[in-house]
């Protein structure tokens, strides 16, 4: 997963991926605002 990279988390939906720390992403979603996950729990779209 990269920065500026779209990604489906199963909860929140879609979004832009707009940091990374390790294994840790902070997502910028469509309707749930900005939220940090584990790239595991996310799939890239």
């Amino acid at each position: 997963m990269s920065v500026s990279r779209r990604a489906f988390h199963q909860k929140f939906g879609n979004g832009n991926v707009t940091a990374m720390d390790g294994n840790k992403l902070t997502i910028h979603f469509d309707k749930a605002g900005e939220k940090r996950a584990v790239d595991s729990f996310v799939e890239r779209v």
